[in-house]
């Protein structure tokens, strides 16, 4: 359905919802009908969905801090999911009600996945309010969690880790050290090429470009003369898992930073590192026309043929 076709029809139907949830007060089975209908709601509302939050942000508050059951929790978060991937910015209730996330996290399988993707969405509606406020908690609770989960899970946390790196300037991160050390010592415990090994990869890279001094504190932090080396082994023989130009790209300029920091280990790996350099140029370039070899991660304006803006670098 169109957000068009609805629209016009939306007002009726919200007015009449507060009246619905008091009579449904007893029966949970018709609040869970209800937190769905309006789920999907808002979903067809789409940017209009503004229109709910007089009526959801009691619901939510309810249904996540103070139903005694916790039987509304897991429908709870699918409606609190939909309406921030569907807000157009980031309001004063949904920043006070990423109080409650951190603590979600720990209910089980049921509810990761949906706080996590809570999390993450929270961070790109407003990620100078959110991770000044709650930052160091989220980071905190996913350090808790990040040993004990595999799969999509640990997808998820790198996801939310990337986007604060990408989104706010470096003095405004938070702690980040005790989840950087998860993410690096989980590098050997990969075989294969993974989804999970390129996030984590990303991570590093991206940590690395914005402030090499501080991880280099990082990896000294572990004690251990031969990380350097393992981490060297891991990024340079799986650099195939990369499915993104731009991470080859990303990967090429992080090497480039060690240089000055390891020197002896870019000795060692030369060779290596130069065979990734090799392959990630080929990936990132093109010949045009004209036969002149241009970068595939930039683009002529409209405007200018000579203009060039960069874009997937930093993109998500």
């Amino acid at each position: 359905m169109h957000v068009l076709q609805i629209v016009p029809f939306a007002d009726p139907l919200i007015e009449r919802l507060p009246a619905l949830w008091e009579a449904s007060v007893e029966y949970k089975m018709l609040q869970l009908q209800l937190i769905n209908t309006v789920r999907k709601l808002a979903k067809y509302l789409g940017s209009e969905s503004p229109r709910l939050y007089k009526f959801t942000d009691p619901v939510l508050v309810y249904s996540l801090t103070q139903d005694p059951e916790q039987v509304l929790l897991e429908d709870a978060l699918g409606l609190w999911l939909q309406l921030v991937e569907t807000a157009p910015k980031l309001t004063p209730h949904f920043a006070e009600l990423l109080k409650c996330a951190p603590g979600l996290l720990q209910y089980g399988s049921e509810t990761l996945k949906s706080c996590l993707l809570i999390i993450e969405s929270s961070i790109l509606l407003g990620p100078a309010t959110i991770i000044s406020n709650y930052g160091d908690g989220i980071i905190s609770a996913c350090s808790t969690l990040y040993p004990d989960i595999v799969g999509e899970a640990k997808v998820l946390i790198d996801n939310i880790v990337l986007t604060i790196i990408k989104t706010v300037p470096r003095s405004s991160w938070p702690d980040m050290t005790p989840i950087l050390k998860l993410i690096i010592s989980d590098l050997n415990e990969f075989s294969d090429y993974s989804k999970i090994l390129t996030m984590s990869l990303s991570i590093i890279c991206y940590v690395i470009i914005i402030d090499m001094p501080y991880f280099h504190q990082l990896m000294s932090s572990f004690n251990n003369p031969k990380l350097y080396s393992n981490l060297f082994e891991v990024w340079l023989h799986k650099v195939d898992s990369f499915y993104r130009i731009e991470h080859f790209k990303l990967s090429l300029i992080a090497l480039l930073m060690f240089l000055p920091y390891q020197p002896e280990m870019v000795r060692v790996f030369f060779k290596d590192i130069m065979a990734v350099v090799e392959k990630s140029v080929t990936k990132c370039t093109d010949v045009d026309s004209d036969c002149r070899r241009y970068d595939c991660l930039l683009k002529k304006s409209d405007e200018d043929e000579n203009d060039v803006l960069l874009e997937g670098l930093w993109g998500p």
